[in-house]
C-alpha cells in the first residue's frame, strides 16, 4: 500500500504535465495546421483562377483584336496599293518652304487635298458592303477622314487671306479626329493610308 501510495503521489505530477504539454502541442499543431491549410487553399485557389482566365482568353469566346480591326482583309488589300498611289503623288508636291507666297502655299495644301479627296472616293467605291460591320466600320473611317479634309480646305483659306497660324484639325469626342483614322489604319496594317503629313 505504502509503495502503491508512493507511486501514486510520485507519477501523478508527472503524469498531469506530460498530458498538459501534450494539449499545448496538439493546440499548436492544429493552429498550424489550419494556417496551412488556409494559405495552401488561397494559393489553389489563385492558380485555378489564372489557368481559367488564360483558357478563356486564348478561347473564341474572348474578344481579340482592336475593334477597327476588319473581319475580311480584302478591303484592306485593295486600300494599301490605293494610298500607296496617293503617298507617290503627294510626294511629287513641294514642299512647304518652297512655296513664294501664302497663296501659293494654299495652292499646295489644296492639291494635296484633292488627292486626298479622289482617295477617299475610291475606297469608298471598294468598300464592302454598309449592312456589314465590316462596311460600317470602313464608311465610318473614311467620314472621319472627310471632316480632315475639311480642316484642311478652312487651312487653305486662312492662308489665302493673310492668317498664317498652326494647323489644328476638328475634335471628335475629347480627341482630334485624325486620331481614329490612324487607329484604323493601324490595325488593319494599311500604314499606307495615315493621314498625310504635308500639312
Amino acid at each position: 500500500m505504502e509503495f502503491v501510495g508512493i507511486w501514486h503521489f510520485t507519477l501523478e505530477p508527472t503524469i498531469i504535465e506530460i498530458v498538459d504539454k501534450g494539449i499545448d502541442r496538439t493546440e499548436t499543431l492544429g493552429k498550424d495546421l489550419r494556417k496551412f491549410s488556409l494559405g495552401k487553399v488561397i494559393s489553389v485557389v489563385l492558380l485555378l483562377a489564372i489557368t481559367l482566365f488564360w483558357i478563356w482568353a486564348l478561347s473564341p469566346l474572348a474578344p481579340s483584336g482592336h475593334p477597327d480591326k476588319l473581319d475580311d482583309s480584302s478591303f484592306a488589300d485593295e486600300a494599301k496599293a490605293l494610298c500607296s498611289l496617293a503617298e507617290d503623288e503627294l510626294e511629287e508636291i513641294p514642299f512647304a518652304f518652297a512655296a513664294a507666297s501664302p497663296s501659293e502655299r494654299a495652292d499646295q495644301i489644296d492639291q494635296g487635298t484633292a488627292i486626298y479627296r479622289s482617295l477617299v472616293s475610291d475606297l469608298l467605291s471598294i468598300a464592302p458592303d454598309e449592312n456589314t460591320r465590316d462596311g460600317r466600320l470602313v464608311r465610318l473611317w473614311l467620314a472621319d477622314y472627310s471632316v480632315y479634309l475639311d480642316d484642311r480646305d478652312a487651312y487653305a483659306t486662312k492662308f489665302r487671306n493673310g492668317i498664317d497660324e498652326a494647323f489644328t484639325v476638328t475634335k471628335k469626342g475629347s480627341r482630334w479626329v485624325t486620331d481614329p483614322v490612324d487607329e484604323f489604319a493601324k490595325a488593319n496594317k494599311i500604314r499606307e493610308c495615315l493621314v498625310p503629313l504635308d500639312v
